[in-house]
This record gives structure tokens, C-alpha cells and sequence, in this order.
């Protein structure tokens, strides 16, 4: 059983729950539980076998007791006696992105619709709006809701970064244990950086082929081998990811791993490019006037080509090549760059640690300052703070900057936008903070217009510095809000709002091609990870690969800035 499964158990048990009208503070602890173990960087069955399950984030004795009972049983016996009070098919609405538990139950209660196809059917008869308070937008929500779920159906077998990413970095590690491995990357998608990851695929270059197979198809990682050949094998990873490893041609790696690394369209394009020079590319290297030119390292292939390295996350056919061609592409911004994170939460609203515990963990990462910046009131299940704690939290930061050296926390918000453009904190309050991040978390169906004008208020307001996780999107479960992101963007740089880049894996928000057209609008970038909990602080790197897909540098980006030289941007903010 994986991690999302034990994940989506726990989501189904939080949703029966408040379906039967238990208390929410029930529902909102199996919730916590279930993300919490969705986003788990190890497998949950290795930590039950240890013991460990009540160290996971949001799970006490109760939930670990039901998890250990259907990791043991295949089944739970609390999860079917509550199944029993709950239909299966009001269960399976609430899996319907945008679909509550509330309505799922008056759906299927009175109104008799018993399931998604149902529902389905209803919608597209035009049913669904004349029920009251319903209406035509809320169905054709509901129709984009099942339309997200079935896409969830089919990409199910893709996984988020940070599931995929970790396997490949630990299945290098075990390959360059072995002395003959010469060379070896992930390749594909995984090396682009995407969003979501179908395979794991590695290449390698090394002497005794055979042997190199042997060593990795006996991996204890692994629970199925599906082929093992003399230079290339396949297996299920114990996480149901499947992982390809093939061996190359010590003389041929360069070219072969731009071949590998694509995308399709990077690759298409480049050859067509090259077929006009009078050149054919394959992965084997370069045919010009019938000499092929072979390639040991990638940089020497586009140097060959008088072109600058492109780097992977940029081989998207987005202009990279004619980029290359004209030595104009940009130096990226790199993890390293980072020194410091403004989007932090504390166990004083919906996060797990204190304020010293995450300032002791962002010193050990080399930063030199971070934002903390819980949610505010308008968001009640995350147990946001109004003024008074907000004074108060101010207050203990304060105190808490007095023990640091070349070290500070910045006092900050995440503040509710709402739906009528408002931030959810009085003025004067917002006043008092060094860093205030406005962010949308209700009323995401709003139309395009609407939510336009709703984000352009709030970019308008004196206070807000940052607009968090800009479109809204949870990858999966939740799409993009409709906006007019020109117009957002040229009101932003008006206004020197920067835009995060939400680092957390089911969020890369903004997407790459939306952080690209802002800067082009001259709007600045900030890297952040929502942490929640101690170890989210490491996600950072994938806001970073995010960042890089989008073409920013480090100039582009806030948080680049050595300590100094923010607060100075902050007072000018001011």
C-alpha cells in the first residue's frame, strides 16, 4: 500500500466524519494527518515497521492505531464500520475537486444523485443549476471538478517531484558506489524539472555493463523486476514508481544525455535547426560532411553547435534554442542564491514549530533571515491570528531577535484576500509588520473578471508586499483560478508587489510560463516554501527548479538579497 493510499484513506475518513456532523477539529486532524503522509519523503510502511508512525506530522495515537490496522489487515475496521453510516457513493462525490462534503451529502440525500456519473449526467442536462443556490457557475464548476478528477484517474501513475526526485538522487548515490560507474544522471522529465514525473529514468556510463545491472536490480529499494537485459533494466521502486536504467557508451554520453534529457520538442527542433546548417544530430553525435563527431560531455555538444549550454529545465522549445544560438540566454538563479525564506508558518496558527526552532534550521541552511508569516483570521481552520495576536506574536519575534547574530526574523502575515479584493487585517495592524503576504484561499470560482478585479484591489492596497501562491492551483486536486495575468502583472510592477513562487510540490505556483511573462512585465520574483512543518524548509529547491523553468535569474528574485540589502528594500517598500 502507498502513501497516497494510506493518504486517501485518511482523507476519506475526515470527509465521512463531517458528513455525520462530527466536531471539525476531527475532520481537520485526519486532514493534517493525511497530508502529512501524502508529502512523506519515506515510505510509511518502512516507519510503521519501526514504530514511528506517531512521528509523522498530525499523526497521534487514534490515527496511528487505524494506519497500523490497515497496513497489517488490508483493511480497517473503523474505516468499514464508518463506511457502514456513509454510502459509498456520497464518499466517492466527495473525491470530486470542489465538492465538500456538505453538498456531496444534500447531492446525494436530496437530491438523490448517487455517484459521479450521476452527478455527471445531471450537469450536463442543465439539472444541477436549477437547484437552489446552485445556479450555472456552481455547474459548471462541478463539470470542471469531474473532469479534473478523471485527469487524476488517467495521470495517476505520475508522481510529484519531490516523490520522484528523492529516488533517483538515492538511486545515483548506490550507482557511483561502484568504481567502474563512470558517468550517471536522470534523464527525462525528471532532469527538466517538471511538475509531475511518469518514470524514473537514469543513464550511466560505466565499464562491465553487466555487472552494473547485477548491483542495481538486487537494490533492497526495489519489489518487482520487470526486465533485466545486459546494458538496460526496469523495476518497480517499493513507492510504485517504475525506474529504467540504462548503460551508454562512455564516448557517446555527452550526446546521448541531451538526447535523453529532451523535451521531444527541444529535440525535434534542434535537429530541424540542424538539418538547415547542412548538420544531422542523432544521439550517437554529429554528422557534418559525412564525419559523425562524437561527444563525451553535453557542454561540448552545443558547443559544437556554437551554441551556449542550454540548461534542462529550459529544453521546452520555449526559445531556448534561438536564445542559445544568439548567446542571450540567461544565467539562472541556483539554490545557493537563496538567503532567506518569507513564507513561514508556526504552530501559531496551522504550522508545527516554534519560531526558534525554524530560525535554528534556516542558520544550519545558510540563511540569513525569515519571514514569519502565519495566516490571519479569515482563515479560521488554520487558526489564524487577528490584530491582538498579531501584536502579541510581534512582540515575541522582537524579543526573540535580541539572541541572534547576523541573523533575523522578519515579522510578517499571510493575509486573507477577500472575495470582494479586502485584506482580512486593519491597517494599522498591517503597518506594524515588516513583510505582508496577500493570498486568495475562498472564492476560487469567481470569473475571470471578477477574480481580476478582486487580486488588482488587493495588489492596489499600501501594505501588501508579496502575492502568495498567486493562480490558486493545488496540482491535481485544484486548478488555476481564472485572471488576466497581463494586467495583473503590469499592477504588480506599478506597484513593486513581487510574485512567489510557492516551493511546496503540489503547488510550483506560479507555473513556469506565468513567472517568465512576469518578468518580462519587470515584476520581481520571490522563492518561498509555506513551510509548516521543521523539514518543508528543504523544499526550497524545487521552487528554485521552478524559478529556473521560468527563466529567472538571480537578479529577478527578492530573497536573493543579503540581509542588509533586504531590509533596505523593505524600508523602501515602506
Amino acid at each position: 500500500m502507498t502513501n497516497q493510499e494510506v493518504a486517501q484513506f485518511l482523507y476519506n475518513i475526515a470527509a465521512m466524519l463531517e458528513i455525520i456532523g462530527e466536531s471539525k477539529f476531527r475532520v481537520v486532524a485526519y486532514e493534517k494527518a493525511a497530508h502529512s503522509v501524502e508529502h512523506l519523503p519515506e515510505d510509511i510502511r518502512d516507519i510503521w515497521k519501526q514504530g514511528k508512525l506517531e512521528e509523522i506530522e498530525g499523526v497521534g495515537p487514534s490515527i496511528a492505531e487505524k494506519i497500523a490496522d490497515l497496513l497489517q489487515n488490508g483493511k480497517s475496521k473503523y474505516y468499514e464500520n464508518l463506511k457502514k453510516k456513509v454510502p459509498e457513493g456520497e464518499i466517492a462525490l466527495t473525491e470530486i475537486p470542489g465538492v465538500g462534503p456538505k453538498i456531496a451529502k444534500m447531492l446525494f440525500e436530496k437530491y438523490k444523485i448517487k455517484g459521479v456519473k450521476e452527478l455527471e449526467k445531471a450537469a450536463k442536462s442543465g439539472k444541477i443549476e436549477k437547484i437552489p443556490h446552485f445556479g450555472i457557475i456552481s455547474e459548471r464548476n462541478i463539470l470542471r471538478g469531474i473532469e479534473l478528477l478523471k485527469k487524476k484517474k488517467i495521470e495517476k501513475e505520475r508522481v510529484l517531484l519531490n516523490i520522484a526526485e528523492p529516488i533517483a538522487r538515492d538511486l545515483i548515490a548506490r550507482l557511483k558506489t561502484l568504481s567502474m560507474v563512470e558517468k550517471c544522471d536522470a534523464v527525462g522529465s525528471l532532469r527538466r524539472m517538471k511538475e509531475t514525473i511518469g518514470d524514473v529514468d537514469i543513464i550511466a556510463a560505466a565499464k562491465n555493463p553487466r555487472e552494473v545491472i547485477d548491483f542495481f536490480v538486487r537494490q533492497p529499494v526495489f519489489k518487482r523486476v520487470l526486465s533485466s537485459g545486459l546494458t538496460k533494466a526496469s523495476l518497480i521502486h517499493k513507492y510504485n514508481v517504475r525506474v529504467d536504467l540504462e548503460i551508454l557508451p562512455a564516448e557517446d554520453y555527452g550526446s546521448l544525455l541531451q538526447h535523453f534529457t529532451g523535451s521531444k520538442e527541444h529535440n525535434v527542433r534542434l535537429r530541424t535547426w540542424a538539418q538547415g546548417k547542412g548538420l544531422k544530430i542523432s544521439e550517437y553525435g554529429v554528422v557534418k560532411k559525412g564525419k559523425t563527431y562524437h561527444f563525451n560531455d553535453e557542454k561540448k555538444f552545443y558547443e559544437f553547435l556554437s551554441m551556449q549550454y542550454i540548461p534542462p529545465e529550459l529544453r521546452e522549445d520555449t526559445g531556448e534554442i534561438d536564445a542559445a544560438l544568439a548567446h542571450k540566454l540567461p544565467k539562472l538563479i541556483e539554490l545557493k542564491d537563496i538567503k532567506g525564506d518569507l513564507h513561514v508558518h508556526t504552530e501559531e496558527s496551522d504550522g508545527s514549530q516554534k519560531p526558534e526552532e525554524l530560525a535554528k534550521r534556516a542558520m544550519e541552511l545558510g540563511y540569513e533571515y525569515l519571514d514569519i508569516s502565519d495566516h490571519t483570521k479569515g482563515l479560521g481552520v488554520a487558526r489564524g491570528l487577528d490584530e491582538k495576536r498579531l501584536m502579541k506574536q510581534i512582540t515575541r519575534i522582537n524579543q526573540l531577535n535580541k539572541k541572534f547574530r547576523n541573523f533575523r526574523l522578519f515579522n510578517g502575515a499571510e493575509v486573507n484576500i477577500t472575495a470582494a479584493g479586502n485584506l482580512d487585517i486593519d491597517h494599522a495592524t498591517l503597518q506594524k509588520l515588516d513583510i505582508v503576504i496577500g493570498s486568495v484561499h475562498s472564492s476560487f470560482n469567481q470569473t475571470k473578471e471578477v477574480m481580476t478585479k478582486r487580486i488588482i484591489k488587493a495588489l492596489n492596497h499600501p501594505e501588501i508586499d508579496i502575492l502568495g501562491h498567486p493562480s490558486g492551483r493545488i496540482i491535481g486536486e485544484r486548478e488555476a483560478y481564472q485572471a488576466d495575468w497581463q494586467e495583473i502583472f503590469r499592477v504588480a510592477a506599478k506597484n513593486q508587489v513581487a510574485m512567489e513562487v510557492n516551493s511546496f510540490p503540489d503547488r510550483l505556483d506560479l507555473k513556469d510560463v506565468l513567472i517568465k511573462e512576469a518578468i518580462k512585465f519587470g515584476v520581481k520574483i520571490v522563492i518561498d516554501t509555506d513551510t509548516h512543518q521543521l523539514d518543508h524548509l528543504d523544499l526550497m529547491r524545487y521552487g528554485v527548479s521552478q524559478a529556473r523553468r521560468g527563466w529567472a535569474r538571480k537578479s529577478d528574485v527578492i530573497n536573493t538579497l543579503a540581509l542588509k540589502d533586504f531590509e533596505q528594500w523593505i524600508r523602501r517598500r515602506g
